[in-house]
């Protein structure tokens, strides 16, 4: 049977997209949600559409993963309002495409600090009143495929996420039986506002897209054309869901989704 009774979740960088969609298709479980992400007033309707999909109860708050005392005053209320969380999903995360030559300092710490660092922090927050009260728990690190296939023009991106999942490796072996599992969940392209910070101009999507053809990745072939190929942020919330939803006697250790090609038009025969 899956796990699916009543449960405490807590997802970060909420407030739109893959973190929205995750938070909704827990709400829609019955599940007392705790939200938080840095946009306020995109958090408030990410609460408001959990509300209405049935979450038990919500908290949603400010929360910027890269920085400690927010990450505490962020577990202080949400444990307040909701008891500690079972679930803990880290979303939060960005990229931006840099040609080699670039060098910004500051967006490149920024990077590493809210793909790596913050769910590190997330965790071992989260962790605390999970192992003293020996309860069951899932904790979900939201990764990417640049793991195994890194990306020219993503260094500190797939850096960063690669990072992650070795400290997701070894958080599990950590953790072996205490009844809390880790679970990796692996992403091909998504549509979500992960890239807010690139360059979208046409001119500028075509120049990327091609740089990467040249490596032979599968991204430059599902993002080119017409027909983009991604995967949608109800996919990823389904996937999540069913992941932590498992029988505790089960484990989807390592879990990668990925846009399916889109369907060609059959050429006419000659």
């Amino acid at each position: 049977m899956s796990d699916v009774a009543s449960r405490t979740a807590l997802i970060t960088g909420a407030s739109s997209g893959l973190g929205a969609a995750i938070a909704l298709e827990m709400a829609g479980l019955g599940w007392k949600i705790a939200i938080g992400a840095r946009r306020e007033a995109r958090l408030a309707e990410t609460a408001e559409l959990a509300g209405a999909r049935g979450a038990a109860k919500i908290y949603a708050g400010p929360l910027d993963v890269t920085d400690d005392a927010s990450v505490d005053r962020f577990f202080e209320a949400s444990e307040k309002a909701l008891g500690p969380a079972d679930v803990i999903v880290n979303n939060a995360g960005l990229s931006r495409f840099h040609w080699t030559e670039e060098t910004d300092s500051r967006w490149l710490r920024t990077e590493i600090e809210t793909n790596l660092i913050g769910p590190i922090l997330v965790t071992q927050r989260a962790l605390v009143p999970l192992l003293a009260a020996g309860m069951d728990g899932d904790v979900v690190m939201v990764t990417s495929d640049a793991v195994q296939h890194p990306r020219p023009g993503q260094l500190a991106y797939g850096a960063s996420k690669a990072g992650l999942e070795n400290y997701a490796e070894a958080l599990a072996m950590a953790l072996e039986g205490t009844g809390v599992r880790v679970i990796r969940l692996r992403l091909g392209p998504a549509l979500s506002e992960f890239a807010m910070a690139w360059d979208l101009a046409p001119e500028a999507t075509r120049k990327r897209t091609e740089y990467w053809a040249r490596f032979g990745l599968r991204d430059a072939r599902m993002l080119a054309g017409d027909n983009l190929a991604l995967l949608m942020p109800d996919d990823v919330g389904r996937e999540v869901v069913h992941a932590v939803t498992r029988p505790r006697h089960m484990l989807l250790e390592t879990i990668e989704l990925q846009p399916a090609a889109p369907k060609r038009n059959k050429e006419p025969s000659t």
